[in-house]
């Protein structure tokens, strides 16, 4: 079973945190809405304190894992929010119906497909990781998480929570990636609430656009990382979102 943390009480929401992510990612937040909600954030495969249990994943088996920890606390539905590859992760659980999802909130995510430029550029990432390790990788492609001028601390704590994955952990997730289905249609025809929130300075994923109604989306002024680099309004976000 997937390692994760629980905190806080009330309605449930799920966090799942993106490549390069674990649990932490989200501390100030959970801190935060803890006081209203009840939050599980989950680490992913080869991500934090969770191991690697399979030889291969896709976003559904992902989405399972963290299916079987909510059932595993006996929680029977819950809003989801992912971020960036988390929100593959959470549209996977919808289209397949994996477990019962009041709403969803997509975080600095997307719901198309890798495109053949993106298979290519994660496959040499593969290789990378495979020939220089972990930290080698992290250290050359963070700073692309955020937006300008971002604060030390942000990024210090990012690369912190990007060590701790494994080798195996993250090129695991980049093949998931690279695998991932196209979810255009499946956001066009969603009739749950879903919160979309894009950075206005985030160049890692291309923004999700639809003319869905039960779509709403916030634009923040940050880049792929806006719950670490504007915590406040990515919360106040979530938390007008929820209520």
């Amino acid at each position: 079973m997937l390692q994760y943390i629980r905190k806080g009480s009330g309605e449930v929401l799920v966090f799942i945190h993106g490549f390069l992510g674990a649990k932490e990612i989200f501390s100030e937040v959970i801190d935060e809405l803890s006081s209203q909600y009840d939050c599980i954030a989950v680490d992913l495969p080869g991500h934090g304190e969770s191991k690697v249990e399979k030889e291969s994943y896709s976003v559904y088996f992902y989405a399972k894992a963290v299916a079987d920890v909510l059932a595993h606390e006996g929680i029977k539905d819950a809003t989801w929010l992912g971020h960036s590859m988390g929100g593959y992760i959470v549209l996977a659980a919808i289209e397949k119906g994996i477990a019962p999802i009041n709403r969803a909130i997509l975080a600095y995510s997307s719901d198309l497909a890798d495109t053949d430029e993106q298979i290519k550029k994660r496959t040499n990432q593969q290789q990378e990781i495979a020939d220089n390790g972990v930290e080698h990788f992290v250290n050359n492609v963070l700073g692309a998480f955020f937006g300008e001028n971002p604060k030390v601390e942000h990024v210090n704590f990012a690369r912190n929570i990007a060590y701790n994955a494994s080798e195996e952990g993250l090129v695991m997730a980049l093949e998931t990636m690279k695998n991932r289905p196209y979810q255009h249609n499946l956001v066009e025809q969603l009739k749950i609430p879903v919160l979309v929130i894009e950075g206005s300075e985030d160049n890692v994923v291309k923004p999700i656009e639809t003319s869905n109604p039960n779509v709403k989306k916030v634009k923040t002024k940050t880049g792929h990382l806006g719950m670490l680099e504007d915590s406040q309004t990515f919360t106040q976000t979530i938390r007008e979102f929820m209520s």
